[in-house]
This record gives structure tokens, C-alpha cells and sequence, in this order.
């Protein structure tokens, strides 16, 4: 059974059969769970329609961030064959400083230019450049890495990635971890009680 399949009969039991099981696949470094979909769109176009994606009980949808580089090969092999594929990063708002606009990371700064390193990211050589006002992250560009460029850029997509939702309500699997965790405490205070009677 596949990553895909169990994602399936997951959602399935949770009533989310309007989830298409092939287009989201889950990463097995963080347990997130990413879509890609080949679209032309601007950044903010990508930024907006990834927050909106249709949800997934226990994760929060937003347009990708990519920590590490275990996660960006998987989103490179995600996309496929398109190229010029968004993703959360920008410098926007302090040229050179790259930020995440998106996720659990929105806000954290993960490259500064000319810097030490601050966080993962994986750039072609000689970028970014910030060539005409390229504000805005792409991956797959060029030589296959990192780019910076305009917002309107024509683009082969975005990947909208679910990350787990701390707030949410656990999975089955963390309530069965739980209440067992509670039979066990349970079990110890009723041979305390057995042990301070006998004595």
C-alpha cells in the first residue's frame, strides 16, 4: 500500500473524498502533504489560490516553503516536467532579505544576501540577482534550482503543501498512542495503591 492509497482510505473515513488521491502525495521528512497544479498564475495569484485550497482534516494548505533539501528534490520530482514553479519565498518587503510568505515559516528569514547562511536554500549560481525588481521565488528555473524573478512571470505552477496543523484534532493513530499512554499511567498507580496496602 503506498503513501496515496493510505491517504485514501484516510480520507475516505474522514469524508474527504473530494480530494483527489493522485494529486497529493505526502513527504515522508515532515508528514506534509504537497499538490502541485500546472497552472500560469502570478506569484500572488499562486500565494492566494494555495491558502485556498480545498482542506485536509488535521493540515493547513498554504503555497509551498521548502526547508531542506530532502524536500526540495521531492517537489522537483513532484512537478515533473514543468518549470518556473512558485513557491513561498519573496524580498519584497527589504531587497535582499529573502523571507517565507507562507505556512508555519511565514516571516522567518531564510537567505540574506551577501550574509551568513540563516536557512535552507538552494539558488542557481549568481542568484538571486535581483535583475529589473525579481522580488519573487521560483524553483526548477534555469539550471533546475532556485530563481528570483518578477511576479507576473509566466509560470508552470505552484505546489500548494498541507502542513500538520498542531491545533487540529488528532489523527486516530495519536488517540490510540494516548489512550494507551493513560492505560499505562493507570496500571502504575493501581500496583502503587497494591504495593502501600501490602506494606
Amino acid at each position: 500500500m503506498n503513501s496515496k492509497t493510505i491517504l485514501t482510505a484516510a480520507g475516505l473515513a474522514l469524508g474527504l473524498a473530494s480530494t483527489p488521491a493522485a494529486a497529493v502525495t505526502q513527504y515522508a521528512g515532515n508528514g506534509h502533504l504537497y499538490e502541485f497544479v500546472a497552472t500560469n498564475l502570478s506569484w500572488q495569484g499562486a500565494l492566494a489560490a494555495a491558502a485556498a485550497a480545498k482542506p485536509i482534516a488535521g493540515y493547513t494548505a498554504h503555497l509551498v516553503t521548502i526547508t531542506s533539501q530532502g524536500e526540495d528534490d521531492f517537489v522537483k520530482a513532484l512537478t515533473g516536467s514543468a518549470t518556473f514553479v512558485w513557491a513561498a519565498g519573496t524580498d519584497e518587503a527589504s531587497e535582499g532579505t529573502w523571507k517565507w510568505a507562507a505556512g508555519p515559516e511565514a516571516g522567518q528569514t531564510f537567505f540574506v544576501f551577501g550574509g551568513a547562511p540563516v536557512g535552507f536554500s538552494n539558488w542557481n549560481a549568481g542568484e538571486p540577482n535581483n535583475v529589473g525588481a525579481e522580488d519573487y521565488l521560483h524553483f526548477k528555473a534555469n539550471a533546475g534550482n532556485w530563481n528570483d524573478i518578477f511576479a507576473t512571470f509566466p509560470s508552470g505552477g505552484y505546489v500548494v503543501e498541507y502542513s500538520l496543523n498542531p491545533s487540529a484534532i488528532p489523527e486516530p493513530a495519536a488517540w490510540a498512542m494516548l489512550v494507551a499512554g493513560f492505560d499505562f499511567v493507570g496500571t502504575l498507580r493501581r500496583r502503587s495503591r497494591r504495593t502501600s496496602v501490602a506494606a
